[in-house]
């Protein structure tokens, strides 16, 4: 007499609704089956709220179980083949794992038995039903979310920090409001990251305030606010009233982003300009790295032999550095790190500490702004066409519709340039401001001063500071600027003196 197949049991189970067949349910569906047959059961397995879609069964708990199970295996019961996959490859790599074992798959509600050719054959044809079943729900549920966001209405999830849903005024559903308790403080996040401040000084301030976030789920920490937390709010395209969707945003029939006024805070350029404050401060050697010690001098000290950036060393694991580390260099720079975070800003107050800061900021010869939106919006096309995933179809659609936008607002002086604006404020008085606390602020302040601070050869020996080797080479700007003189001999009456930042 035969030995009886042993097998094991799996359901899975994407969200429980009413509809949905519980894990319950489908494992006393096999554990009938298996009963039916003969079988002995030798084990159960379930994936709960995991989406077949999404996760690969290998990547799952519940069938990385199964794989594991020791001892013989003959069967793995499945109430139906998309409890186990929705994708053709994800269920063929499952039963060839299977199938290493000397096991199928046998499906209660199908007609399949992968222990024998022809249930292999019929199975791996109703995958591909799975399959394209899948593709068709989601691709339904993809273009009734874009349709919902159109016409201005929320598609669930939480809103942005500063924002709340609210029952739509104007129809059924939900619409995105300011919350009355956060939109200020929104605002003026927004204002101090467009003036330059650091996000730690942002998060800082909020901290002193005794602001409280909102809470993150499934995140620790949630009672702080963090460098990640304040970029996220001031990342969110609702801040200028635009929508996100699938990586880009709600955009018209001309090619730009749709704007409700009614939630924006700032116009879409103002927005970008911020966010390219934002990203100027993380280019390679514009911030320093944030889970380590800060180090007021990081991307400004620079090797008088190499040119290369110096960077923090600890020499006889005592004496704070910065040092040269290319290999390649034949005089590599070494200088004690404290006294020359101390003599570098001494030296900058000196030189610079009375005259204003004065920022050049980009603007457009139209009043609106339109057309530099309008440019954005191409640049940000084309760069949307080099991708893998690449709808080319609809881009090009809407490359064309930006282009006819342009020609529209095209007029013959409307062409990008800088403006200059003058802060009101002292580079010493800033200095002052953001305090010894916040030295990721002053390192950037100092950036604005100084190309750099390279270190040269000493001529004596010993680890004594000489503040000769530091030769600082100072940030200026175009005396040929027409639009810059005008901006100093505006403020003439203030400082007599002027500095440019960010030129």
């Amino acid at each position: 007499m035969p030995l009886p197949k042993k097998v094991l049991l799996y359901a899975r189970l994407s969200v429980t609704t009413e509809e949905s067949v519980s894990i319950e349910r489908q494992l006393e569906s096999a554990r009938k089956t298996a009963e039916a047959r003969g079988w002995e059961v030798v084990g159960e397995h379930v994936d709960d709220g995991v989406s077949a879609s999404r996760v690969k069964p290998e990547d799952r708990v519940g069938w990385r179980a199964v794989l594991a199970h020791e001892g013989r295996l003959d069967a793995v019961i499945v109430w139906k083949i998309d409890r186990l996959a929705r994708r053709v490859l994800d269920f063929l790599h499952a039963d060839e794992a299977l199938q290493a074992r000397g096991a199928g798959i046998v499906a209660v509600e199908d007609p399949i038995d992968m222990t024998t050719p022809q249930g292999r054959a019929f199975a791996v044809m109703l995958s591909v039903f799975a399959e394209l079943e899948a593709a068709t729900i989601s691709a339904r549920v993809t273009a009734a979310r874009e349709a919902i966001l159109r016409a201005g209405r929320r598609a669930g999830g939480r809103p942005p920090f500063g924002f709340m849903n609210v029952e739509n005024p104007a129809g059924p559903g939900m619409v995105l409001a300011h919350d009355p308790e956060r939109i200020d403080l929104v605002r003026e996040m927004a204002a101090r990251a467009a003036a330059g401040d650091s996000l730690y000084s942002i998060s800082r301030w909020l901290e002193t305030d005794g602001v409280a976030p909102r809470a993150r789920v499934g995140k620790v920490d949630a009672d702080h606010w963090h460098d990640a937390s304040v970029e996220a709010v001031l990342r969110s395209p609702a801040l200028a009233g635009m929508t996100a969707f699938r990586g880009d945003l709600i955009r018209g029939g001309d090619g730009l982003p749709v704007v409700d006024e009614s939630v924006a805070i700032m116009s879409p350029s103002e927005r970008r300009q911020m966010l390219a404050t934002l990203d100027a401060a993380k280019r390679p050697g514009s911030r320093s790295t944030s889970n380590k010690e800060p180090a007021l001098l990081y991307g400004i000290v620079r090797c008088g032999s190499c040119d290369s950036l110096m960077y923090r060393a600890t020499a006889a694991g005592k004496y704070r550095q910065y040092r040269c580390q290319q290999k390649a260099c034949t005089q590599r720079m070494g200088i004690a790190r404290d006294a020359l975070e101390r003599h570098v800003p001494e030296a900058v107050l000196r030189e610079r500490g009375d005259k204003l800061l004065v920022k050049s900021v980009p603007i457009v010869g139209d009043d609106d702004g339109t057309l530099v939106e309008i440019e954005h919006a191409i640049r940000e096309t084309t760069e949307a066409m080099t991708k893998e995933d690449a709808d080319l179809v609809a881009l090009v659609e809407r490359l064309q519709a930006l282009k006819r936008r342009r020609s529209e607002a095209r007029t013959g002086e409307d062409r990008p340039q800088a403006q200059y604006r003058v802060s009101g404020q002292t580079f010493g008085h800033e200095w002052m401001r953001v305090g010894d606390e916040d030295i990721e602020a002053r390192r950037q302040l100092l950036m604005g001063q100084l190309e750099a601070v390279r270190i040269m050869p000493g001529g004596g020996r010993g680890r004594a500071f000489d503040a000769s080797r530091a030769v600082l080479v100072w940030k200026g700007a175009s005396a040929s600027d027409e639009r810059l003189t005008h901006a100093l001999q505006s403020a003439a009456s203030k400082v007599p003196e002027f500095i440019v930042v960010g030129h």
